[in-house]
């Protein structure tokens, strides 16, 4: 059976252990947030990037590809 000392001691390490794992938690809740909003920002970027690149792609072909429209004389 344990006594009075052993069971105060053993009550101080289970609030360390409750406290060290409210605190771990709380550090992994704020850790996951941060990841997700930076991987949001990340997808927004490259969405952006992708927009630019496909306007850039056109102007490019438009120098580099020109269309030529011809039209009829005298109509």
């Amino acid at each position: 059976m344990p006594t009075c000392r052993e069971t105060a001691n053993m009550s101080s390490v289970q609030k360390l252990r409750d406290f060290v794992d409210q605190r771990l938690t709380a550090a992994a809740e704020e850790i996951l947030g941060l990841f997700v909003r930076t991987i949001a920002e990340y997808e927004e970027e490259l969405c952006r990037s992708k927009t630019e690149n496909e306007r850039q792609r056109k102007l490019l072909d438009a120098v580099l590809k020109p269309v030529i429209r011809l039209q009829r004389a005298g109509m």
